[in-house]
């Protein structure tokens, strides 16, 4: 019995021996394989996406929000018969709007000056007597809107979101000069600190008189007989705080098929995601080589989507991706720019090339890009140095580096129909016009377009790689 004891204690031993090697076995091949992968592609640096930094989010969230007492408001707080009237509807609901968004809430009241309101008389907001000044006539300008005021109180609290409420209708002279600088001045600073602005449209009756029309003779001259008559609502925060109350307002009151109702944001950041990070790209996104010989797609090191291959000098290659997979809703990104680098090497076999094997190819300009009406951005492989300008029987390593360049200018588009300048004001009112148009609503826009423009820098969006032999026909 203690013979066949120490044969099993044997046995035993060896079998962990062999189970032992057997594993350090397939360690090595693994490394060896590991090896022969690392060595199909060159050295090379990539792009990476910046990781913003996460600030750890306030306890404090406060919401500030101003209302323009200018007289020209009044107006909009009147019923027009037979107009629907949607100023008072979503100023009656900004408070709860409000208090759902942020901590607590601080109400203001803006034109030539800003003074705060108690939460108690909010209500007043939506009451004729609202606009009507109560100072001596020396100290009243309540026909004047200095949105700047506003705007660089908005500045103060980094945490906070700021809800305003205008007709935004400003004259050539005070989007000049030192005036101008006192609008911009404080919006790039809220734009640099990754805030955005929402700019809402929302065409409500009005029963009142609208007062600064600019005259061509020079002074200004009113108008008593519109019926309707845009306000706006602009919104400086957090995007989600920004996305948070347009779903509020547009379920609430944007519901009816006769409501006109318009939306822009305006960003430094109009980038969604880097579809590396999120691994979104898939062998897909270049159609053309879904029946290659070969193929098989990967993700490397740092999210690297590689394409492995077998192509023809003849082939067509386009990556394509959904724009709404990487421009922000309510944005747009108008140019983008491709970084790009293209290695060969005369060893085909992934297992037998070194690092040394590969040469990078002097070539600047390889690719082009393309952003299409159906939400597509395709960027157009080797359409500017195509794959017949390169040798068979080689192997080659492109990678592309696509960033977005500049914002866009949608949100001009957007409210082009409800805007007029300073020189069309009068023509305009003389045709006695039922709805009124805001003035100069799109140099407004432009000019903080302008601003989301300057503080933009250009943004990753995605790195791919494409691993192939060029083979004869």
């Amino acid at each position: 019995m203690r013979v066949y004891s120490q044969y099993f204690l044997r046995l035993n031993y060896c079998l962990k021996n062999f189970y032992s090697y057997l594993i350090i076995f397939f360690l090595f091949l693994s490394s060896l394989d590991a090896v022969a992968k690392g060595t199909c592609q060159p050295k090379f640096s990539l792009d990476q996406y910046p990781q913003k930094q996460v600030l750890k989010e306030s306890k404090k969230n406060p919401v500030f929000v101003f209302f323009d007492g200018s007289l020209s408001m009044q107006g909009f707080v009147k019923d027009q018969a037979g107009q629907k009237n949607l100023y008072r509807d979503v100023v009656d609901d900004l408070q709860q709007i409000s208090e759902n968004v942020g901590t607590k809430t601080f109400y203001h009241r803006f034109g030539s000056t800003v003074e705060p309101i108690a939460e108690n008389e909010i209500a007043r907001v939506t009451k004729p007597r609202f606009y009507i000044c109560d100072k001596s006539q020396a100290k009243c300008n309540n026909q004047e809107t200095r949105l700047e005021l506003a705007f660089k109180a908005a500045k103060a609290n980094k945490n906070g979101t700021y809800i305003i409420v205008t007709d935004l209708f400003l004259s050539n002279k005070q989007l000049v000069g030192s005036t101008l600088s006192s609008l911009t001045a404080p919006l790039k600073s809220i734009l640099k600190n990754g805030k955005s602005i929402g700019v809402f449209g929302v065409m409500s009756s009005f029963n009142g008189t609208i007062y600064d029309i600019p005259a061509k003779e020079g002074g200004t001259i009113k108008y008593k007989d519109a019926k309707k008559r845009p306000f706006y609502i602009i919104v400086i925060g957090d995007q989600k705080n920004i996305n948070r109350i347009k779903n509020n307002l547009e379920e609430q009151h944007f519901i009816d098929p006769g409501d006109q109702y318009k939306y822009a944001l305006i960003t430094s950041s109009p980038v969604l995601q880097n579809l590396n990070q999120n691994k979104i790209i898939t062998k897909d996104n270049i159609s053309e080589i879904s029946n290659a010989a070969n193929l098989k797609f990967e993700y490397s090191g740092n999210n690297l989507p590689v394409y492995n291959f077998d192509t023809r000098k003849n082939q067509k290659m386009t990556f394509d991706v959904k724009n709404s997979e990487i421009v922000v809703p309510g944005t747009e990104i108008s140019s983008f720019s491709i970084k790009e680098n293209l290695w060969l090497t005369k060893e085909t076999n992934c297992r037998k090339i070194n690092d040394s094997d590969w040469t990078q190819a002097k070539v600047k300009s390889i690719s082009s890009w393309k952003a299409n009406e159906n939400d597509k951005l395709s960027i157009n492989l080797f359409e500017k140095f195509p794959l017949k300008k390169l040798f068979t029987g080689y192997r080659y390593f492109y990678v592309a580096s696509i960033y977005a360049d500049k914002p866009g200018n949608l949100s001009e588009e957007t409210f082009n129909d409800w805007s007029m300048r300073d020189s069309e004001a009068e023509d305009f009112k003389n045709t006695n016009p039922v709805v009124f148009k805001t003035l100069n609503l799109v140099k407004i826009i432009k000019i903080l377009n302008s601003v989301a423009k300057d503080v933009f820098e250009p943004t990753l969006v995605a790195n791919i790689a494409l691993n192939f032999n060029l083979v004869k026909k």
